[in-house]
């Protein structure tokens, strides 16, 4: 089975709030050398990363790119487009078609948006032209799932990956997949996700869940072990955590 976490981070890194995980210990930065060293100890053969925080994204945004340029093999990395940039889909494209970056990452509640406002759509309309998905931050205030499907709705041709899967509002995370095609639904920190695993693969399909972690703010064993003791079987589980989203990047 080849695993490939969906969702970790890349960027400055407040020892006192994320304390030691796993064999490692950083000081300043959690760097792409430290997420390569983790997914080694936890048997992971790739991860999708995006910059963390929005006030260090710019060091998390070099820090991915870096990460990608020296871990071709291990790592591909999103760009955090923040929609009060007017820059922001020019960057977008820099990163994708300079710098080798592989979609767009969207956080409604740390940049103060709304979700489902059409201020987003200059970036999602340069995320369809580039042909590249995007992940949505999902459960906080101006992030939820129903706002999320106003998105989906209106670029039915971009794939849009449901960061946390809506964490309580998980059945709205499913309804809205269920009723948009191109929603994937991404179980990072998902509380319920070995109880909900059966019924968004019996419901919606295989090919629309994903496994992420939230490194490094979240053990990846922990969020393994919800997918392990899922109700889902060899095939389901493959699929789930490293076959749909190799398929959505284009990750031979």
């Amino acid at each position: 089975m080849r695993r490939i976490d969906a969702h970790t981070h890349l960027g400055a890194a407040d020892r006192s709030y994320y304390g030691k995980v796993g064999n490692w210990e950083f000081s300043d930065f959690f760097t792409a050398d430290h997420l390569v060293s983790l997914l080694d100890e936890v048997e992971v053969d790739g991860a999708l990363c995006f910059p963390l925080g929005t006030r260090q994204s710019d060091e998390g945004l070099k820090l991915v790119i870096e990460g990608v340029q020296k871990y071709p093999d291990r790592l591909r990395g999103f760009y955090w487009g923040n929609p009060h940039d007017p820059d922001a889909p020019a960057e977008l494209e820099k990163c994708v078609k300079e710098y080798g970056l592989s979609g767009l990452k969207l956080h409604p509640t740390s940049d103060s948006w709304m979700a489902g406002h059409p201020m987003a759509d200059p970036l999602m309309e340069k995320a369809r032209e580039l042909g590249v998905p995007v992940t949505i931050h999902s459960h906080q205030p101006g992030s939820q799932p129903a706002l999320i499907g106003e998105i989906a709705m209106r670029f039915p041709d971009v794939t849009v990956i449901m960061a946390h899967m809506g964490m309580h509002h998980y059945r709205d995370a499913m309804y809205v997949a269920a009723k948009e095609p191109n929603v994937i639904l991404e179980t990072a920190v998902q509380p319920w996700a070995h109880r909900m695993a059966r019924d968004v693969v019996d419901r919606i399909g295989v090919e629309r869940l994903i496994w992420g972690t939230d490194a490094p703010l979240h053990h990846p064993r922990v969020e393994m072990a919800k997918i392990e003791a899922s109700a889902l079987d060899e095939d389901e589980r493959a699929a789930v955590m490293g076959g749909n989203i190799a398929r959505v990047l284009g990750w031979e």
